[in-house]
């Protein structure tokens, strides 16, 4: 008996160790680590090279396109990744961190994935000297004498994302205040930078330093903090739930809770979610909400989850609602705009592909249709971080598979909370 059971044992940790090795998609990820080092230090092309190679080595064998038949875009990134490295091999005076961010910026481009990435992680962050002439001047429309849009077009070269509409966001909030992804992109910024603003008596040049966090002048004020906050409009029967990131933890579930215990006392009969500029996390933020709705169920997205060489396919599945309360039958608004990504967009995507709501404002910023779930690397030499996904989503409603998550009601951004107010107070004379 004792036999048996310490062959059961050892068999068991043997298909264990033999997961780790072999099957565990997390296997040599990491969760810090030393900063990337700066942006003109010369490797050698060897280094540069083992870098490169192991960028490809995650992606051939985590990435889920990998295991696609005739999947065009892994063939594209093999294409550039051979093209990348001889030009690696070639050099004879070494590449430098920046170089060799830009080639493997290069391959992953052809990628279009926008949770399969590469950064830099510099030890210090330095931003534009004053966000205040942003604000009130708006995008410069040139960078050094160069034409912002050029600009632009040269930073597409290098991103990653699956709409253009994300990428313009992402440039313009967080790539024009970043000394590191302004070099990044061909900008020089040796001696600062002068943006070119137009302004109502023409053209007006601006000369930026570059500075730390806490020196920057006309930041705007910052909120409590919390990835969540909510409000009753009690006097026109409006809650109103903000979520800036998917964090899923007993905070945010004690949150749900207590703004739905309030919505329900308060008698409101509308609900506002806004969903704005939330970059994603989990899923599982949406799961919990839709918990005190007044819904027996919903559908999930079906995917695909690759498990070393194996490709799991998960179809469309129906979940069953398991209530948390009497649950809100009211009217249900989701605020998104282009930075709406990833989870947060889950979100949309479960309110609008099962008839829980009506969206309003924009497009969020990447394809229901696409993958995600990342993975976290570093580059051996130059200390670049990279993520590679190891899942693939697919769209809950089949008929608009392939399309953005197009919201009911089309508006711009900072339009989305008066429409949705607009739509309620409508709704309720409407009724009379």
């Amino acid at each position: 008996m004792l036999t048996a059971v310490c062959a059961v044992i050892a068999a068991a940790l043997v298909l264990f160790g033999a997961y780790k090795l072999w099957f565990d998609p997390y296997r040599g990820t990491f969760s810090g680590g030393e900063p990337t080092l700066g942006l003109d230090t010369v490797l050698s092309r060897e280094q540069a090279r083992e870098d490169v190679d192991r960028v490809m080595k995650m992606l051939r064998s985590r990435h889920p396109a990998w295991l696609e038949k005739d999947n065009a875009r892994a063939a594209a990134t093999e294409e550039r990744y051979l093209a990348e490295t001889e030009l690696i091999d070639a050099s004879e005076d070494g590449v430098t961190v920046l170089e060799e961010w830009r080639a493997v910026s290069r391959i992953l481009h052809e990628l279009g994935d926008g949770h399969t990435q590469v950064w830099a992680s510099p030890a210090a962050t330095l931003y534009l000297d004053d966000f205040g002439l942003l604000r009130q001047y708006g995008v410069p429309v040139k960078i050094n004498g160069e034409p912002t849009e050029d600009v632009f077009g040269r930073f597409c070269e290098l991103y990653q994302y699956e709409t253009e509409e994300y990428a313009r966001a992402i440039f313009e909030a967080n790539v024009l205040i970043s000394k590191t992804y302004l070099t990044w992109i061909g900008v020089d910024t040796t001696d600062g930078v002068v943006f070119t603003y137009e302004a109502a008596s023409g053209e007006l040049d601006r000369e930026h330093k570059f500075v730390t966090l806490k020196n920057v002048s006309g930041r705007a004020a910052s909120g409590s903090g919390e990835p969540w906050s909510y409000r009753i409009d009690a006097d026109k029967g409006v809650g109103v739930f903000a979520l800036r990131s998917c964090d899923y933890n007993s905070e945010y579930r004690a949150a749900v809770g207590a703004f739905f215990k309030q919505t329900n006392a308060a008698g409101c009969d509308s609900i506002i979610v806004d969903l704005r500029s939330n970059g994603g996390g989990s899923s599982l933020c949406a799961d919990e909400f839709i918990r005190y709705l007044d819904a027996d169920g919903y559908y999930g997205w079906p995917s695909h989850v690759r498990i070393g060489n194996i490709l799991i396919k998960n179809k469309k599945g129906f979940t069953r609602n398991k209530k948390l309360g009497a649950g809100f039958s009211g009217d249900l608004y989701v605020l998104t705009d282009t930075r709406t990504f990833s989870a947060a967009m889950d979100f949309a995507m479960l309110i609008e592909d099962n008839g829980l709501g009506t969206l309003i404002g924009e497009a969020p910023g990447n394809l229901p249709d696409s993958y995600g779930d990342t993975l976290s690397f570093t580059a051996p030499n130059s200390g670049l971080r990279f993520s590679v996904s190891y899942k693939r989503w697919f769209r809950i409603d089949e008929t608009k598979a392939g399309r953005p998550i197009e919201p009911d009601v089309p508006c711009a951004c900072a339009e989305a909370m008066d429409k949705a107010y607009e739509l309620i107070e409508a709704k309720r004379a409407a009724i009379g």
